[in-house]
């Protein structure tokens, strides 16, 4: 009995451990974003210590002549242990996400829940633009005079929405279905996307369309763009625009958005996302989430230093409605003259943490 006693009491001071850490890393996760030098200052006489405490320029009542200012006051003396808590537990976060995000750089990180959707948001994407340039949608007899031009948004250095097959059934669908002749696929990003990676994308797309229908082509160039600024692409150049975990990490994301509606067709062009977004607690569904909600609002800062600026608690479905015009009260049916949703979704895929509240949609702009 005294064993049994024995290891359940050390089973406990694990899990406390684990649970300690974890403390730890949530409060240094809120604390690091900001870029001044940290220190954990001394106590002078009569005064209570604070912790990470930073120069200011700015006099105020807690630091005369602008000397620190404290961002967290225990009222007590930090331990030397938990200071190594707190140093740890934000590395570990670091380190955790990481990793991840080498993997998910690497093509490796993807749940089939993720990739699944993603395939059917680029394929719903094309097919619509497809159908709104050749006039099916009017009834009217194909006219096919190009090939279908898109442009994905934040294609990465390794072009790997190419090459893990997600346009695959876009391509498919296009060259059955006699929408389109071809398709001219531009990736921008960024980062100057790798010459080897495009090519094999290349080879992806040429395999595809072999078998199909001989007269359907495909092409596929990247080059190196912020979708923030203006791009060198003229208005409305665009049948449809798609981009994947992209819009979390732009500086501006409204300029992104306006960027994306600029080179879109006006008349039928369409734009595919799968983002991930901060969970709502009001929304239906989401309610239970309310601690992945203060995870996200939590590791938001540290997760920007991380993970290439990456933001945990953004609302992108709304951002998304917002810059085209898209009123969620609006009662009208979806007709010609104004921008409308195709499809639209709200998921999690757990195993994708923190990164598990996700978003989905296809939007078709009509502008009169």
């Amino acid at each position: 009995p005294s064993d049994r006693l024995g290891l359940a009491l050390a089973e406990r001071r694990r899990k406390m451990g684990v649970v300690r850490l974890l403390l730890f890393s949530s409060v240094f996760s809120s604390l690091a974003p900001l870029a001044s030098p940290f220190a954990i200052t001394s106590r002078p006489e009569g005064t209570k210590r604070g912790l990470f405490s930073f120069p200011t320029d700015q006099d105020s009542d807690e630091s005369p002549g602008g000397a620190t200012r404290t961002l967290l006051d225990f009222g007590s003396d930090l331990s030397r242990r938990d200071a190594i808590f707190l140093g740890v537990g934000g590395i570990a976060y670091g380190k955790i996400v990481g990793d991840a995000l080498s993997r998910v750089r690497r093509g490796d990180a993807y749940p089939e829940a993720h990739e699944r959707r993603v395939a059917d948001t680029f394929r719903a994407t094309l097919m619509a633009a497809a159908a709104a340039r050749s006039g099916a949608e009017k009834g009217i007899t194909n006219s096919k005079e190009r090939a279908l031009r898109v442009l994905e948004a934040g294609v990465g250095s390794k072009c790997r929405t190419v090459q893990r097959g997600l346009y695959n059934s876009a391509l498919e669908d296009l060259a059955s279905s006699g929408l389109a002749t071809g398709i001219e696929l531009v990736g921008v990003d960024i980062t100057t996307p790798n010459v080897d990676a495009a090519a094999t994308a290349q080879e992806v797309l040429s395999g595809l369309a072999k078998g199909r229908q001989e007269s359907f082509q495909t092409s596929f160039s990247v080059q190196q763009g912020d979708i923030t600024q203006r791009l060198q692409f003229p208005d409305h150049f665009f049948d449809a625009v798609t981009c994947c975990l992209t819009l979390c990490s732009v500086s501006d994301q409204l300029a992104a958005l306006n960027e994306i509606r600029r080179i879109l067709n006006p008349q039928g062009g369409t734009f595919g996302y799968v983002e991930h977004v901060a969970v709502r607690l009001g929304q239906e569904g989401e309610e239970g989430r309310s601690f992945l909600e203060w995870q996200q609002r939590t590791l938001d800062p540290l997760q920007q230093l991380v993970a290439d600026n990456c933001h945990l608690h953004r609302d992108t479905d709304l951002a998304v409605r917002d810059c085209f015009g898209l009123n969620p009260t609006d009662t009208r049916p979806n007709n010609e003259g104004q921008s409308r949703i195709l499809e639209e979704e709200r998921f999690f895929i757990d195993d994708m943490w923190p990164v598990s509240c996700q978003c989905r949609g296809v939007i078709q702009v009509h502008e009169v």
